[in-house]
C-alpha cells in the first residue's frame, strides 16, 4: 500500500490528443464496419427468401395433449408428428362463423384427392362435443373421411376444458371459445401443421390461415365501393382465391420437402 507522501508525489498522465482521436475513429470505424456487416447478411438473407415459396414457421407443438375422437378412442397430438395436418375448431352443426374456412377447406382437400398419396390429414376441434358421447361428432365434416383419416376431437362445453386453453395457448387461437350473447365466439381459422409438428404460416409473412378475416376485408371493400364509386379505393392486399392458391401451395411444399424442420432444411 502506498503511503500519504508517495501519493502526494504522484502526478496526472499526460494525456495524448492524437492518440485519444486515433482510438475514437477505430471505435466509430468498428461500428460503422459492423452495421454494414448485419446490413449485408440481412439483405442477403432477404434475397433469399423474398421468392420464396417456403411456409414461414411459427411457433412449435412441443408439449402433449389428450384428445377423444369421434370413434371413441383417445389419442395425443403428438400421433400426427410425421403427418402434414390442417387443424380447425367448428361446432357440430357448422356455423356461419366458419363458412369461409370451410368453403376454403373444400377446396384444399379436393386438390389432394386420397389416390394422390399426399392428403393432409384433418383435425376438427369440436367445441360442443361431448367426451361421454363422441359418436354425437361422428357427421362433422364426414365427407372427408372416418377416423383416423380424420379426427374429431371432443372440446366439451366448460370453458375450463384443457382442450379449449389449448387452442387459445398452444394452436395461438386469438379467441378463447366462449358463448358471447348467446352465441359461441371462437377463432375459426385453418392451421397448418408440418411434419415435425411446427405450425407454419404464409411464406414471407407471419400471417396465418385467416379466411374469415380476409373474408370481412373483401366484403368491406365491395361495400365501401358501393358507396364510393367515384372514389379510386385500394383493394384490400389478400382474397380469399388467393389465400387458398397459397395454402394448397404451401401443402405442396411439405410433402415435397419432408425433412424440412427449421429454417434450413436439416
Amino acid at each position: 500500500m502506498m503511503t500519504r507522501s508517495e501519493i502526494s508525489k504522484l502526478e496526472p498522465a499526460e494525456r495524448d490528443p492524437a492518440a485519444l482521436r486515433r482510438t475514437a475513429l477505430w471505435l466509430v470505424a468498428f461500428m460503422v464496419l459492423g452495421g454494414l456487416a448485419i446490413l449485408y447478411a440481412y439483405n442477403k438473407f432477404n434475397q433469399r427468401v423474398v421468392d420464396s415459396d417456403r411456409p414461414s414457421m411459427e411457433s412449435k407443438i412441443t408439449d402433449d395433449a389428450r384428445l377423444v375422437t369421434a370413434d371413441g378412442l383417445e389419442r395425443d397430438i403428438q400421433d400426427l408428428k410425421g403427418e402434414v395436418s390442417l387443424l380447425l375448431a367448428l361446432t357440430k352443426d357448422g356455423s356461419e362463423r366458419s363458412e369461409p374456412t370451410l368453403q376454403a377447406l373444400k377446396k384444399v382437400m379436393a386438390a389432394f384427392p386420397t389416390e394422390s398419396g399426399r392428403r393432409p390429414k384433418l383435425v376438427v376441434f369440436v367445441l360442443d362435443g361431448d367426451e361421454e358421447k363422441p359418436g354425437e361428432m361422428a357427421d362433422v365434416l364426414s365427407e372427408y373421411g372416418k377416423e383416423p383419416e380424420v379426427w374429431r376431437v371432443a372440446a366439451g362445453e366448460d370453458g375450463k376444458v384443457s382442450v379449449r386453453a389449448f387452442l387459445k395457448n398452444r394452436i395461438r387461437h386469438g379467441i378463447y371459445p366462449n358463448m358471447k350473447d348467446g352465441d359461441l365466439s371462437y377463432d375459426s381459422k385453418l392451421v397448418l401443421l408440418d411434419q415435425h409438428m411446427q405450425m407454419r404460416g404464409i411464406p414471407n409473412s407471419n400471417e396465418g390461415w385467416d379466411f374469415a378475416r380476409v373474408a370481412k376485408m373483401e366484403e368491406d371493400f365491395r361495400i365501401a365501393q358501393k358507396e364510393n364509386p367515384e372514389a379510386e379505393l385500394i383493394p384490400p392486399p389478400m382474397t380469399q382465391e388467393k389465400l387458398t392458391t397459397l395454402l394448397i401451395d404451401a401443402i405442396n411444399h411439405l410433402f415435397d420437402n419432408p425433412e424440412e424442420s427449421g429454417h434450413k432444411p436439416s
